[in-house]
């Protein structure tokens, strides 16, 4: 599915509007339809609407309407000087007044308020577009709202929230469901402001979509589009060589996830190459793993798929030798994690080295070290941060977080909503790194591999917290549940 910025979304309504004609009432009444459908779930028997002098407010007026059509109590609390609303939130406003609506205006006593008598509150103050903190007015209606212990629908977007970068600015509404229009907000899906939705709706308000986006989310038919097919009359040798140059004496776990997770996801043969400890843990954990001693790198890299190096490596001369030897001789497409990103932040000229397609996989503190940037300002702008980095370097950056953004040199970006705090356990990057790497040795491209292997790595975290509960997932346990989320996609 793709997903759009405010500016895009703003250019598709305005293209239907101005060039095809679609009236801009009918939008709005087409969202406040899809809005209503979600009220009526909750079956309310009343219901206040705080609205905004915006488009977002003339949704929620439209909304307000409808229900009263219904027979539904509707309380409205317009927020704001209603002569400065838009047009079609001012004709949404002067049909409510011809019906004698019970509209409160609200320009500064927030004592006129009450919300005790609500059995659902919708909340269309302001929609898309924030890029500020709230005025103290609007901060006092959030918080109004969030302490109401009402259910609370969202419409296109909670108020509080950047609908482009996922910033909260401190305070934001927290929705149980968020309507969004058309399609999904890049913000909405990334932290702070997704912690604002428990559930969110995409809603068609009646604009064909004709053209793809460069910025999208795999839901279960696109990841089963970029699985690689299997064959009947195939071997191992059909299904790609993956090398892991990884784990060290101290870290020999990180070679056996990254070896399970690429053999789970369907690579045909996997080979780690790591320390004499590391290959004895491997015999005795993952005996279809191929071992190879890291002395004789030259030898375990001939031949292979995909490659890659970091995983549990540790940060040694040794190990900065291998990963400079790696980048200027690997012949195959390379996957560079953890202590092999950490070694990188010392030289990241080593990039310019590369003869291959290369995917970085770091979270937010690795790509702090790779970048010079402070965690807290790529965490409120993970998108242009992993292009700009996969730009410059001509890579694929896979930028780690609770919503991971995966990043295409060619300006693409996939943001991934699969995945659940279960996962927050050391492993779990060493088991997506090698669902990565396998997808790529069975001839899917990196941004594809990088893209359906988030999705996969955080389904089967899902799927493991379902069976383990949200305490007890281990990276093993991701590993072991791939198998169920690839059947999740056939199904």
């Amino acid at each position: 599915m793709d997903i759009v910025t405010t500016a895009q979304m703003k250019a598709i309504e305005a293209d239907a509007i101005e060039k095809k004609g679609v009236p801009s009432l009918l939008l709005m009444e087409n969202a406040a339809y899809g809005v209503k459908k979600e009220v009526l779930k909750f079956s309310p028997k009343s219901v206040i609407v705080f609205a905004g002098k915006g488009n977002n407010g003339g949704d929620g007026l439209a909304v307000s309407r409808q229900l009263m059509a219904m027979g539904i109590n509707v309380k409205i609390y317009f927020v704001g000087d209603f002569n400065k609303a838009t047009p079609d939130c001012n004709k949404n406003l002067n049909y409510l007044k011809a019906y004698k609506a019970n509209i409160h205006y609200i320009t500064d006593n927030i004592n006129l308020i009450d919300v005790s008598d609500a059995d659902l509150i919708i909340d269309a103050l302001i929609g898309t577009g924030l890029n500020r903190q709230l005025s103290p007015l609007y901060s006092e209606i959030v918080n109004i709202i969030n302490t109401s212990g009402k259910t609370v629908i969202s419409v296109d977007c909670p108020t509080g929230v950047n609908s482009d970068t996922g910033e909260d600015y401190g305070i934001a509404v927290n929705s149980d469901v968020t309507i969004t229009f058309h399609l999904p907000k890049v913000g909405i899906l990334l932290y702070p402001a997704n912690s604002h939705i428990k559930k969110l709706v995409v809603s068609n308000i009646g604009i064909p979509y004709i053209s793809k986006n460069n910025i999208f989310t795999l839901d279960k038919k696109s990841a089963k589009e970029l699985l690689p097919q299997r064959v009947e009359n195939s071997n191992k040798g059909t299904y790609g060589k993956a090398l892991f140059i990884s784990g060290c004496d101290t870290m020999a776990g990180a070679a056996i996830i990254n070896a399970k997770s690429a053999y789970k996801c369907g690579c045909g043969l996997v080979n780690i190459c790591s320390t004499r400890h590391v290959i004895g843990v491997a015999h005795c954990t993952i005996p279809e793993a191929v071992t190879t001693l890291n002395s004789d790198i030259p030898k375990a890299l001939d031949g292979k798929n995909a490659i890659a190096i970091g995983s549990g490596l540790g940060i040694s001369d040794n190990s900065r030798k291998m990963l400079e030897y790696v980048i200027e001789n690997s012949k195959a497409p390379l996957v560079i994690d953890a202590d092999g990103l950490n070694i990188l932040s010392e030289n990241t000229d080593l990039l310019k080295k590369l003869k291959v397609n290369c995917v970085i996989t770091p979270h937010l503190k690795e790509m702090s070290r790779l970048t010079n940037v402070p965690v807290n300002e790529i965490a409120n702008n993970m998108q242009q941060v992993a292009l700009d980095f996969a730009k410059k370097y001509n890579i694929v950056a896979v930028l780690k977080s609770a919503h991971t953004v995966i990043a295409n040199p060619n300006g693409k970006i996939c943001i991934n909503t699969t995945g659940t705090s279960a996962m927050s356990k050391g492993g779990s990057g060493d088991s997506l790194t090698g669902v990565i790497t396998g997808l790529i040795a069975q001839g899917l491209k990196p941004f594809d591999s990088a893209c359906l292997g988030t999705y996969l790595n955080g389904k089967s975290g899902e799927i493991a917290e379902k069976k383990l509960s949200s305490y007890s997932v281990m990276a093993t346990d991701i590993s072991d549940c791939i198998c169920d989320a690839i059947n999740d996609i056939l199904a």
